[in-house]
């Protein structure tokens, strides 16, 4: 009955598969909790990853399962460790001609050829080496100052000239071929004779001397670099690409300084604007007009004001504010050259000797190195860096400065039209910095540029002409003379009767017959009339008119005096007020408020023909047109709002 009953309950199962059920469910809840925790462990890692992971731990348990055992494989390339890099010691080759065209070579060899062939295929055997149960191969740098150092004595000869079109040259992908005819080529180079080769074999003699192979010391590499560069210059242009850099990084990473005592010494990149910024960096602030004007927001060249007599003036006012500046700005800790030019910054794409081969273990040792005031070698958070000059000038500050000196030299010049700069052309410059933003704020920031050029205008003896005044007792002392003129009374009546028989003559009636009048001569009759005037008569009768005329003039034509309005204003915009038609202060109006167009159209006005008739006044009174495009010239809005406002339009 007990026997039924387990039959039963085992769905007549044997004892062999009930273990065996007993075991599967015992291997699946081991599963589900090695994936547990493998999707615990794995989170964050990729999807294709945490399945890897899942099916190594499974393989593993199933091979210790089965008692099959297999040693664990070492990756085929793993990431470089000590400068070395591991592949599958079955995989390595047994030398290393896989790395470069193999090539078939003559039975009937020189002993020179049998050298060279023997002394590269040593060369290689330098790349790979065996540690434990695997193969080391070396990071390249490594191997090939190695390899380089191998081969720095080796001269060649070698009559052909193999074709080599390698991005990347190394010893180990060139051919036997290749290989000696860069030997030869170097073997010429060292001599002094830089024969045309390709590229690859240029590169790679730089790769060299960068280090220092076949040189006995930094100073002789760095020459030798120096007559590379110079001695190909006909045909491999791209060194004047790469080289600059590449001796700027030798420099820096090596010792020459027993010979190269800068290295502007070098041929190199260090234009105008390096040395504008390295006169900025040492205060020199002489000769910096043409630059301000060329980075300026405000276009001072295109003023009224700056001419051939005052531009002199102007740039000897500029050198004064910018020293004032700099003593003002001194105290905050403010360099007056990062606000003028800009400032150095990282460089983050640049790295020791970029698109070279190059061991660091074989330079000197990295050194903070000033190359000029546009770059310079430093170190950032224990690591080498480069930084290079950022331009970017502070247009607006520099075009307050030179408003603010063009405004001050207005005023002592005597100039009739003034101008007023403003803070606002620096808000834009300076958003985010805070430093130099409470330093403008402040009230004495303003009177820094008008102080230094009111010091030099006084030093100078620049001031604005005085306007002479006339006084009572000076018109008392002027004398007028005229010619004196007779005129003879007793031939005034003969002119009266002449005249009353001419006009008789002109006078026809309508029955009369019209005769033609005698011909008159009109010139001999003007002149017997003022022969017969004598010039005390004449006098005479003028003077008795005097008065009478004077006082009907008075009385007829009154002096216009103008709008008492206007008075507030400076005398030639007050005469060019006075000028103005009501029409025409109006469409000034519209011009401050943006609806000239609708105001013009609305009175059937040409907007055109209106801005020319008040440009014609300010010409006359001004010396100088207020509207330009249909709009105010800014330099003038002040003053034209000021007018609208006094008219009370």
């Amino acid at each position: 009955m007990g026997e039924f009953k387990k039959f039963i309950q085992t769905n007549g199962k044997s004892f062999e598969e009930i273990k065996k059920t007993i075991n599967d469910l015992v291997n699946r809840a081991v599963d589900n909790v090695v994936d547990t925790v493998v999707d615990d462990v794995t989170q964050f890692a990729p999807k294709d990853v945490r399945k890897s992971v899942k099916k190594s731990v499974r393989d593993a348990r199933k091979n210790a399962a089965e008692g099959a055992y297999k040693p664990e494989k070492i990756p085929e390339r793993c990431s470089k460790n000590d400068g070395v890099e591991l592949i599958r010691r079955a995989d390595a080759p047994l030398n290393s001609q896989i790395h470069y065209p193999p090539e078939s070579h003559s039975d009937k060899l020189t002993e020179h050829e049998e050298y060279m062939l023997e002394k590269i295929r040593q060369m290689r055997e330098l790349e790979i080496c065996v540690r434990g149960q695997g193969i080391v191969k070396r990071a390249v740098e490594l191997t090939m100052v190695e390899q380089g150092a191998f081969m720095a004595d080796v001269e060649d000869d070698f009559t052909r000239k193999a074709f080599c079109a390698l991005p990347q040259p190394l010893y180990a992908a060139m051919s036997n071929s290749q290989l000696r005819t860069f030997f030869t080529w170097r073997t010429d180079a060292r001599r002094g004779k830089f024969p045309e080769t390709d590229k690859p074999y240029v590169l790679l003699y730089c790769y060299e001397l960068l280090n220092k192979i076949g040189a006995e010391s930094s100073v002789d590499a760095f020459d030798k670099m120096l007559e590379t560069w110079e001695g190909c210059r006909s045909f491999a242009p791209y060194l004047n690409k790469l080289m600059p850099r590449w001796l700027k990084d030798f420099y820096a990473f090596n010792d020459v300084t027993e010979k190269y005592h800068e290295i502007a010494q070098a041929p190199g990149e260090d234009g105008d604007l390096s040395e504008i910024v390295s006169e900025f960096e040492r205060g020199d602030y002489s000769g910096k007009f043409t630059f301000l004007a060329e980075y300026s927001a405000y276009d001072i060249k295109s003023s009224i004001f700056c001419d051939e007599k005052t531009q002199p003036l102007i740039e000897a006012c500029c050198e004064a504010s910018l020293y004032a500046l700099h003593d003002y700005f001194e105290p905050f800790g403010i360099e007056l050259s990062d606000l003028v030019c800009g400032k150095l910054k990282k460089d983050y794409t640049w790295s020791p000797f970029k698109d070279a081969i190059v061991n660091l273990d074989t330079t000197d040792g990295f050194r903070p190195v000033r190359i000029s005031a546009a770059e310079r070698y430093c170190i950032k958070r224990g690591e080498p860096a480069l930084e290079m000059f950022c331009f970017s000038p502070s247009r607006g500050f520099i075009g307050y400065l030179l408003k603010s000196v063009e405004a001050e030299l207005r005023v002592k010049t005597g100039f009739k039209r003034k101008i007023v700069p403003k803070l606002q052309m620096l808000s834009r410059d300076f958003v985010n910095r805070v430093k130099i933003t409470e330093a403008i704020s402040r009230p004495e920031f303003l009177k820094v540029i008008p102080k230094a050029v009111d010091e030099y205008c006084a030093k100078n003896g620049i001031k604005a002409p005085e306007k002479r005044k006339k006084t009572l007792e000076e018109d008392e002392h002027i004398v007028y003379t005229a010619p004196k003129v007779k005129i003879d009374v007793s031939k005034l009546e003969e002119i009266r009767r002449n005249s009353e028989e001419i006009s008789r003559k002109l006078i026809v009636g309508e029955q009369d017959e019209i005769e033609p009048p005698e011909p008159l001569d009109i010139r001999d009759f003007a002149e017997d009339s003022a022969a017969c005037i004598e010039d005390d008569e004449f006098s005479a009768v003028i003077d008795e008119c005097k008065e009478e005329l004077s006082a009907q003039e008075d009385e007829e034509f009154p002096l216009n005096t103008g709008n008492p309005a206007f008075e507030q204003l400076d005398v030639d915009w007050q005469k060019f007020a006075n000028d103005l038609t009501p029409i025409q202060i109006q469409t000034l109006k519209a011009l401050t408020e943006d609806n000239v167009r609708v105001f013009c159209k609305e009175r059937g006005l040409l907007p055109e023909t209106v801005f020319e008739e008040i440009n014609t006044e300010a010409l006359s009174a001004l010396g100088d047109v207020v509207i330009e495009c249909g709009e105010l010239v800014p330099d003038y809005a002040e003053d034209i709002m000021r007018i609208v406002k006094c008219s009370g339009i």
